[in-house]
C-alpha cells in the first residue's frame, strides 16, 4: 500500500524521537567501578568514574555489570566527589551541563562558571578551562581564581596562551575580542594585531574557521572541548565536544599583514617557542562571533 502524507509524518516524527534517545552504552571492565576491588583508592574509583563518562555522547548515558546506569553529568560528578581536585572532572562537567544549570556535588551548589574556576584553582596550566571560562563572561565581567588577580575574559584569554602557547582557540577568540586596528601585548612581548591573532589560530588549527575578510568579525562564538586522559586539549569557545585531559599536565600547543612572521619562525624549529614569543571540546556569547571550546 502507498503511504499517505500523514504516515510519513508519523515515521518522520518518530525517526526524530529516537534520534533524540539518549544512548546507552556498556562500559568496558576498564572503565567500570562496579567491579572494582573494594580495597582501591578513592582517587582510583574517580578515574574509573571519569573515564565512564567520557565514553557519553552529548548527555548519554553508561550501564555497569552492576545494573545500574548513570548519566554523563552523574558520573563527572561522582568523580569530583571521591577526588575533589580532579580538574578535569570539573572542567568536562561544565561542558556537560547546560547554559542555566547547575549541580550539587559535596552539598555545594554548582553551575558552569565555578565549575571551570574549580578546574583552573586545581591546574593552573590547564588552558582550555580558561578558554571556556571567557567564553561565559560578558566585557565588563572579571573573576578571581583561588585567590589570584582580577581577571577579565581578555586577561583569561592571555592566560590560556602563557600556560599554553599553541592554544589555538586562546589566539582565535583573543582576535575576536579585540578592536580592528588595535594591538595586544602577548606574555612574552610579542605585539599582533586581531588579524594575526586569528591567522595564528588558523596556523595552529586550520579547522577552527575559513580565513575572514580582514574587517570581518566571526558570525558566532564557539566552544571548547571536553577533558579525557591523556591527549593534548585543545581550547576555545565552539560547539561543545569533550576535552581531553592528561593525567599528567597538558603540554599545551597570528591573519598575517603582508610580511607579518610565519607560524614556524614564531614558534621555532623545534617546536619550541622562539624569542619573539617565547612560550596555543555548552553557554553565554562572548561577543557576536567569538568561538568556544569543547577540548
Amino acid at each position: 500500500a502507498q503511504a499517505t502524507k500523514s504516515d510519513t509524518k508519523a515515521f518522520t516524527l518518530s525517526l526524530v524521537a529516537m534520534s533524540s534517545t539518549p544512548q546507552e552504552v556498556i562500559a568496558p571492565p576498564q572503565k567500570d567501578p562496579t567491579i572494582m576491588n573494594p580495597a582501591a583508592s578513592a582517587d582510583h574509583k574517580a578515574e574509573r568514574f571519569y573515564g565512564a563518562a567520557r565514553l557519553c555522547s552529548a548527555g548519554g548515558m553508561v550501564k555497569f555489570q552492576d545494573g545500574s546506569v548513570w548519566h554523563e553529568k552523574q558520573l563527572y560528578a561522582k568523580a569530583i566527589e571521591l577526588n575533589p581536585s580532579f580538574a578535569a572532572a570539573y572542567h568536562n562537567l561544565a561542558l556537560a551541563l547546560g547554559e542555566q544549570q547547575s549541580i550539587s556535588i559535596n552539598g555545594s551548589d554548582w553551575d558552569r562558571k565555578g565549575l571551570y574556576m574549580k578546574a583552573i584553582e586545581h591546574d593552573p596550566s590547564f588552558a582550555p578551562a580558561y578558554v571556556n571560562l571567557a567564553g561565559l563572561m560578558g566585557p565588563e565581567d572579571t573573576v578571581i581564581v583561588g585567590g589570584g588577580p582580577v581577571l577579565d575574559r581578555r586577561a583569561l584569554l592571555l592566560q590560556a596562551i602563557q600556560v599554553d602557547p599553541r592554544c589555538a582557540m586562546a589566539y582565535m577568540n583573543l582576535g575576536i575580542l579585540l578592536p580592528p586596528h588595535s594591538v595586544v601585548k602577548l606574555p612574552h612581548g610579542a605585539m599582533l594585531s586581531p588579524t594575526a591573532l586569528m591567522a595564528t589560530a588558523r596556523q595552529l588549527d586550520p579547522s577552527l574557521a575559513p580565513n575572514p575578510a580582514p574587517s570581518a568579525v566571526p558570525a558566532t562564538p564557539r566552544k571548547a572541548m571536553q577533558i579525557g586522559i591523556p591527549t593534548t586539549p585543545t581550547s576555545v569557545i565552539m560547539t561543545p565536544q569533550k576535552l581531553v585531559m592528561p593525567s599528567s599536565p597538558v603540554a599545551p600547543r597570528q591573519v598575517i599583514v603582508r610580511q607579518a612572521p610565519s607560524l614556524p619562525s614564531l614558534l621555532g624549529s623545534s617546536g619550541g617557542v622562539a624569542a619573539a614569543l617565547k612560550t596555543p571540546a555548552q553557554s553565554a556569547s562572548l561577543a557576536s562571533g567569538l568561538l568556544s571550546p569543547r577540548q
